[in-house]
């Protein structure tokens, strides 16, 4: 009789610690940003622009997402094998075929789209998306918007207004140079072919307007923009 009351107490104390456990197993909350980069923040018509689907902050070993992108603005090209297309939407569905060990994280998945009529166009993303242990991941969204032909900046628009006149064959002179950052030494002269300009470190690109005297003249530009940095 004895042995029998202690093992219904053994039995008890184990039910007991079950059920304390298991409720803070399932409160325990993953948390990922789930987000799309293009390769291009500006197209043009006609042009190809690359679009991953990426994930940061936890490993994922399934996932379904939808991925909604302007239809008048882009064409779908290609993608991966785990898609349906339905209208504006692409759905991807995948999963670890591995059991865990071929979780993903970084990206994703990556899609290919065409350009087709200037203007802003977005792409954005929703889904669910799990752990190898199947815990829904508590997920944030950052989404993406892509420009299909680049918008004339103030400076090309001067450019339009101030063209050169003097035609002559052998005239290669510049009428102006400007810029969109202040410090640029010496002043602009059309003899001076040397010019400096200091930036703070955050400054990536600048803009150049060069202005002709002739108005048939070709001007190309390099090396103002990805600008790299002396240490």
């Amino acid at each position: 009789m004895k042995k029998r009351i202690y093992l219904i107490i053994v039995i008890l104390i184990i039910v007991l610690l079950l059920n304390i456990c298991i409720p803070i197993f399932s409160q325990a909350t993953t948390t990922a940003t789930v987000y799309l980069e293009s390769n291009k923040n500006i197209v043009e018509k006609d042009e190809e622009v690359e679009v991953t689907l990426n994930v940061r902050g936890q490993k994922v070993a399934a996932y379904s997402a939808n991925i909604y992108f302007d239809e008048t603005k882009f064409d779908y090209i290609s993608g991966p094998e785990n898609i349906n297309i339905e209208g504006n939407r692409i759905i991807i569905v995948w999963y670890d075929e591995q059991g865990g060990s071929g979780s993903k994280e970084g990206e994703l998945s990556k899609l290919i789209f065409k350009a087709k009529e200037e203007g802003l166009s977005n792409f954005t993303i929703e889904g669910e998306f799990f752990t190898e242990r199947s815990q829904l991941i508590q997920t944030s969204f950052e989404n993406i918007q892509v420009q299909i032909g680049r918008e004339e900046t103030y400076l090309e628009k001067q450019a339009k207004e101030e063209q050169g006149t003097n035609s002559e064959l052998k005239n290669a002179d510049l009428q102006a140079i400007r810029i969109n950052q202040e410090g640029l030494v010496p002043n602009f002269q059309t003899d001076i072919y040397k010019y400096d300009l200091i930036v703070s470190n955050d400054i990536n690109d600048i803009e150049v307007l060069a202005i002709a005297e002739n108005p048939n003249a070709k001007i190309d530009i390099e090396g103002n923009t990805r600008i790299k940095r002396r240490n």
